[in-house]
């Protein structure tokens, strides 16, 4: 079952990706924004050419949680705008070691956290869209093995300025959670129907700042998922930046002996192209 699960999943997000759809960060995609994505268009029978970028993100990460940790991070995102499309999408992984003293012993624990996630959004005009995400995240020692979603829905931007963007969501869809085994039980696989509502809002304080605040709440029968995403970053060179960021993760529900609230914070370099 654990085999299949994945399996179906890993169809699902590829033929999301050929659909196609991409995705934002760890939260929310966003929609299409006309100084960001230029279609590069001529007055002939030829099919519009679209546009490709991407980033590529490193740095230090210090995570509290079930475990205290210090960790380093690392993130590809790659994203493509052509004509009512615009998709995007993500991996990323933080792998992290602790030591602590356990009854006189001197214990080390290694950690890993994997996410990929992947959204497309059709541009029904300059504020509204249709929307796809699938997120999918595996986190080692969080109780679950992995947690997967895939929701549809539309989306509208409230604020559309060049300094100041806010936008809304509201989607349905399905997730499946499957739980770690322990000594007592063995693993179990939830799968249940949700409601996705998130929003962003973006600051572009000046040409080479920006602030961005992102919340996302998945809210099931038996689990809600709501995730904050607080980030600042500034560029150094052209393609060079510096990026401050803060997460937050809470479950409301979680197998016995797992917090139900993690936080990331990370100080990264970005390279964008």
């Amino acid at each position: 079952m654990i085999l299949n699960d994945k399996c179906f999943y890993a169809g699902v997000l590829a033929c999301t990706l050929n659909f196609p759809v991409y995705a934002d960060d760890f939260f929310l995609g966003r929609p299409y924004d006309s100084e960001d994505a230029v279609e590069e268009c001529e007055n002939t029978d030829e099919e519009c050419v679209g546009k490709w970028g991407g980033s590529v993100e490193f740095g230090y990460v210090a995570v509290s949680g079930n475990k205290d940790t210090k960790s380093m991070n690392g993130r590809f995102k790659l994203s493509y705008d052509k004509e009512k499309w615009f998709h995007e999408g993500f991996l990323a992984t933080v792998t992290s070691s602790s030591k602590e003293v356990v009854d006189g012993n001197l214990v080390e624990t290694n950690a890993e956290k994997y996410i990929a996630q992947a959204k497309s959004n059709y541009k029904y005009s300059a504020n509204t869209y249709a929307f796809a995400i699938f997120d999918f995240d595996d986190t080692k020692d969080s109780g679950f093995e992995y947690q997967a979603s895939l929701s549809l829905g539309g989306g509208y931007r409230f604020i559309n300025t060049e300094v100041h963007s806010l936008d809304g969501e509201l989607g349905f869809g399905m997730r499946t959670s499957k739980t770690e085994p322990t000594l007592l039980l063995p693993p179990e696989t939830n799968n249940e129907g949700i409601t996705r509502v998130a929003g962003l809002y973006k600051w572009r304080i000046n040409e080479n700042a920006e602030f961005e605040q992102k919340l996302s709440s998945d809210i099931g029968e038996n689990n809600t998922i709501t995730k904050s995403y607080t980030s600042l970053s500034a560029n150094v060179i052209e393609n060079l930046a510096l990026k401050l960021s803060y997460a937050i993760k809470h479950q409301s529900e979680v197998p016995v002996g797992n917090e139900k609230r993690e936080t990331i914070t990370a100080f990264t370099v970005v390279y964008s192209f």
